[in-house]
């Protein structure tokens, strides 16, 4: 009895300790990061000509921002609310820019700083206006973004 006592124990002990902690709060930095690492890699494969790449990280962040309106307030703010009205539109000239047939640079490069100029502004919007998000070209990733061809 003592063995299986000790094993169930054990059990439960090994479960808590590999179980995702729960928060009352939703995890917008999480998002943010995750909004902030997929736009830069969108950027640097853009910029590389690479289009694939590119339209990989558009879904990948159609997908966060989707997640994104979700969270109804953090830190008593709309963020949902903030991330559907001000977001979302920037992200679909975003998308509708790389989706154009030819693809027009500049009219993609403007899309893009609308996009950055729309992260800042619900930032203000939200009292964090000291997070600020700039483009850059700098590749911090283990990654080429470079064509294959």
């Amino acid at each position: 009895m003592r063995n299986e006592s000790t094993a169930l124990c054990l059990a439960v002990v090994t479960l808590l300790a590999t179980s995702p902690v729960r928060s009352a709060e939703p995890d917008l930095i999480g998002n943010m990061g995750d909004l902030q690492r997929f736009s830069h890699k969108l950027d640097l494969a853009f910029g590389e000509n690479n289009l694939p790449l590119a339209d990989f990280y558009a879904h990948e962040l159609e997908e966060t921002i989707e997640s994104t309106t979700a969270i109804e307030r953090y830190h008593d703010q709309p963020i949902g609310e903030l991330t559907t009205t001000m977001l979302v539109p920037a992200f679909e000239r975003l998308e509708a820019a790389l989706d154009a047939e030819p693809i027009n640079p500049q009219a993609l490069n403007a899309a893009f700083d609308g996009y950055v100029a729309a992260c800042n502004a619900c930032h203000l919007e939200t009292g964090y206006g000291y997070i600020r998000i700039e483009r850059t070209d700098a590749n911090p990733f283990m990654q080429s973004f470079a064509p294959l061809d």
